[in-house]
């Protein structure tokens, strides 16, 4: 929602948005009507609004979140992800373990355009 209302305060198309952020117009549709996002759209989508600078607010508030939920017991909003790198198929050793996080979440609830 906000990253429509944001879009038409500047009086910008979602073709525009899409153009100057580097992503197909379904990206722009899809994320406005709630769904996920990566970590590079989302920068891409903030420089594209000249709102580059509100990335820290978008990062701490998942963070944040991520932390109060692991200390109450519930659910994170992330999940995690073993994932092998090629260099390690080859020894067979353990995977690497990389926590995603819904930076969707974040930028819905609690940043400031």
């Amino acid at each position: 929602a906000r990253l429509k209302e944001t879009r038409l305060s500047l009086s910008m198309t979602q073709q525009q948005l899409a153009d100057r952020a580097h992503v197909g117009i379904a990206t722009i549709k899809r994320i406005e009507k709630g769904g996920g996002l990566n970590l590079d759209t989302l920068i891409s989508l903030l420089r594209a609004l000249d709102k580059l600078h509100n990335l820290d607010a978008v990062l701490f508030e998942s963070e944040l979140r991520n932390f109060h939920e692991s200390y109450e017991g519930g659910e994170g909003s992330g999940r995690l992800q073993v994932r092998q790198q090629a260099a390690d198929l080859n020894n067979k050793s353990s995977a690497p373990q990389s926590e995603e996080v819904n930076y969707s979440a974040a930028l819905e609830n609690s940043l400031c355009w």
